[in-house]
């Protein structure tokens, strides 16, 4: 039995017409967490399931991972919040560096959330706090259940967090948005698989990666990559939506 399994949820950029955003879920023995929470992510699961493995949904996320406050990484959260607030009744284990997590409430919850009327009118007010269990990601490895997590700050617009996971003597690592950054690479090419983003602007271009060694090369697969892109005929692998490794 494999130690540590991803499911790809989404493979697109945040202008993606053709894909659901980057989003996967990483897990090992009774794990499971999902890294970032993208727009429409209640179909993105659902598809998921049609797409082949056990079917998931909304219920079955016990666990997050944000990596960045960019709409299309965040966009989902308000909908997964409120489905387990009022649906499942279970809360949600929200996990982030602290530099992410200051600006979630304020900057991308707090207006649709803070307040919730009940059936007689009175209405009361909210925090993150009364929607999940926050945990703030800290330095070296953090445990969440059957899986060890570890981050390091990317190069981009806004505080964002490369991870990697382990379980069991086998490791995956995640780049999220980042500029192309060599120290990072060498970081996530330790893990025996890992996905990098790859886009434009302050983004990782592909020729940076195609010069890469060709070891390194072999462990990585490209995600977040902008519609244009051909995965068919991509000069390093690229994940699909649906597509499941065991490492």
């Amino acid at each position: 039995m494999s130690s540590l399994v991803v499911r790809v949820v989404g493979v697109g950029d945040a202008f993606t017409t053709r894909h659901f955003n980057a989003s996967f879920l990483v897990e090992a023995g009774a794990t499971r967490i999902l890294v970032d929470a993208p727009p429409a992510l209640g179909r993105a699961l659902g598809d998921l399931g049609a797409r082949g493995g056990p079917p998931i949904g909304l219920a079955d996320i016990d666990h997050v991972v944000i990596t960045h406050l960019h709409g299309d990484h965040v966009g989902g959260l308000e909908q997964l919040l409120f489905y387990r607030r009022f649906v499942t009744g279970k809360r949600v284990a929200l996990h982030a560096a602290p530099e992410v997590l200051a600006g979630l409430w304020e900057t991308r919850l707090r207006g649709g959330m803070d307040t919730l009327m009940s059936p007689d009118g009175t209405r009361t007010s909210l925090t993150l706090d009364d929607y999940a269990d926050v945990s703030p990601l800290g330095a070296g490895t953090n445990s969440i259940g059957d899986l060890d997590l570890e981050w390091r700050p990317t190069i981009h617009h806004i505080p964002t967090s490369a991870l990697r996971f382990s379980a069991n003597g086998a490791r995956f690592g995640y780049s999220a948005d980042t500029a192309f950054d060599p120290t990072l690479i060498d970081w996530l090419a330790k893990a025996d698989l890992f996905f990098h983003e790859t886009n434009l602007g302050v983004h990782t271009p592909l020729a940076s990666l195609v010069g890469l060694p060709e070891d390194v090369k072999r462990r990585m697969r490209l995600i977040h990559y902008p519609d244009f892109h051909d995965p068919e005929h991509s000069p390093i692998v690229c994940t699909h939506e649906g597509e499941r490794f065991e490492i």
